[in-house]
């Protein structure tokens, strides 16, 4: 049967309904060591491609899935640490490199970098929502018994990982963190004094300020005296 090909113009073009997303371990072991040795690998979904040619939006594929090139490893390890010129700006890496672990033989099998695009030429341009993942492996736990030879060619391919990270909506602070008790005490008042059919009026330091008419004119004490939050001696009587 003949292997299908899902590479088109230069990008992954996979049937409607599918999406390849490997595990780091997965991206490792069954395509990168595969590519590095020369074996088939799974499917041809990894397209070859230097990434640093252009601006990641400007890369081939699907721009809200994330996209995978096979390419040859830049530079050597002093220079990686550095920024990397691409398109329109650069590559800049962020934060130390990750080791990736095999599940079963809990080998190391590679590091995973992680790298921001920045617009510009310049050290203080800013940065974008452009994120990219440089995978390359390592000789213990890759291949047993590796050679020497071998292990130089672990080097040579390196995968990358490009996508667009999503904004994080900012959070709105909160207006009134410590709510005035004072305000809740009077809204209170004016809510209950609606049903009872009682007109209130802000109160005051010694006073509740309830105003003991009723919907009929005649004053009811009672109803006054229950819904009275302070001091008795300064309700208004006429």
């Amino acid at each position: 049967m003949e292997k299908s090909n899902f590479v088109a113009h230069g990008g992954i073009k996979l049937p409607v309904g599918y999406r390849f997303h490997p595990t780091d371990e997965e991206l490792l072991l069954h395509y990168l060591r595969r590519k590095v040795f020369g074996v088939p690998l799974p499917a041809s979904v990894i397209p070859e491609l230097d990434v640093f040619q252009a601006d990641p939006w400007s890369l081939p594929g699907d721009l809200k899935e994330k996209r995978y090139f096979f390419s040859r490893k830049w530079g050597n390890d002093s220079e990686n640490r550095c920024k990397r010129a691409a398109g329109s700006g650069y590559w800049k890496p962020i934060g130390k490199g990750r080791q990736i672990v095999a599940s079963i033989s809990n080998h190391l099998i590679g590091i995973k970098k992680s790298l921001i695009f920045c617009e510009g030429k310049n050290s203080n341009d800013s940065t974008t929502q452009w994120i990219m993942h440089e995978y390359h492996l390592v000789g213990s736990g890759t291949i047993p018994n590796i050679t020497q030879v071998a292990k130089m060619k672990l080097g040579d391919w390196v995968v990358y990982r490009v996508f667009q990270r999503k904004r994080r909506p900012r959070k709105q602070g909160n207006l009134s963190k410590s709510p005035n008790t004072k305000n809740i005490q009077n809204t209170h008042e004016m809510i209950r004094s609606s049903f009872m059919g009682i007109r209130t009026e802000p109160s005051s330091p010694c006073c509740s300020g309830v105003t003991e008419v009723s919907s009929n004119g005649v004053y009811e004490e009672e109803i006054s005296s229950s819904i009275s939050f302070s001091c008795h001696s300064c309700m208004k009587k006429t």
